[in-house]
């Protein structure tokens, strides 16, 4: 599961750009698949895969991530994003308490409760709980290197939800998200306040509410585990 990213949206882990337009494409549209990139249904080459570009955002140690001062520093870039929506009624009341699990009881088994509750939870072509549940993998991946990988994975295909959601959550889980994202770690990692508060402003404008909602996971997973 890829998706078609626009000429200035930022990096992902499953997003191809290029510097033109893409066609103009309907939901239910056909698109052929081929060795040399991407077709429309009457067999016009739209994207050549050589012109493709794939990126999968930097990580620092996780030593570096794992002190008070890294984490101080992601906490106070991520507060001055939006609130995410699933903090409202009628959501919350099955948010909060799974949330409270986390750095209350085992790591493993507060990952569990918090992706039964919120995966496929809420708005969005992403739903915002897949979007939080993104931001939580993702940071206890960062802090704590690959061998969690495997744990981090089988979590996040317990999730029912959308495909397009189930590639998000697998690759947070992998340790890769959106640039924003990677910006934020790398910053903080490196004691850059600076430059942490801008990919915090830049992830709270990602989407209609995905930067918030993954953002909150974030702020929530380097505050708590």
């Amino acid at each position: 599961m890829v998706g078609l990213a626009a000429p200035g949206a930022p990096l992902g882990p499953r997003w191809i750009q290029r510097a033109e337009p893409w066609p103009a494409l309907a939901e239910g549209n056909a698109v052929a698949v081929d060795t040399e990139g991407l077709r429309t249904a009457d067999g016009t080459l739209f994207l050549d895969h050589r012109h493709a570009v794939g990126w999968l955002g930097p990580l620092p140690d996780p030593s570096r991530l794992a002190g008070a001062a890294a984490r101080a520093l992601i906490s106070d870039a991520l507060v001055s994003c939006r609130p995410s929506v699933l903090l409202d009624p009628p959501w919350h009341a099955t948010v909060e308490p799974a949330l409270a699990a986390i750095g209350r009881q085992a790591p493993l088994d507060a990952l569990k409760i918090a992706a039964s509750a919120l995966g496929g939870l809420g708005p969005g072509l992403t739903p915002a709980g897949d979007d939080m549940l993104s931001g939580i993998l993702f940071a206890v991946r960062a802090l704590n290197g690959t061998t969690v990988e495997p744990a981090l994975l089988a979590v996040a295909r317990s999730v029912r939800t959308s495909d397009l959601a189930a590639a998000l959550l697998e690759a947070a889980a992998g340790g890769y998200h959106i640039e924003p994202v990677h910006d934020l770690v790398m910053a903080s990692a490196s004691g850059d306040a600076s430059a942490a508060a801008r990919a915090a402003a830049a992830l709270d404008g990602f989407g209609s509410s995905s930067g918030a909602d993954v953002a909150h996971g974030l702020r929530l997973a380097f505050t708590r585990q």
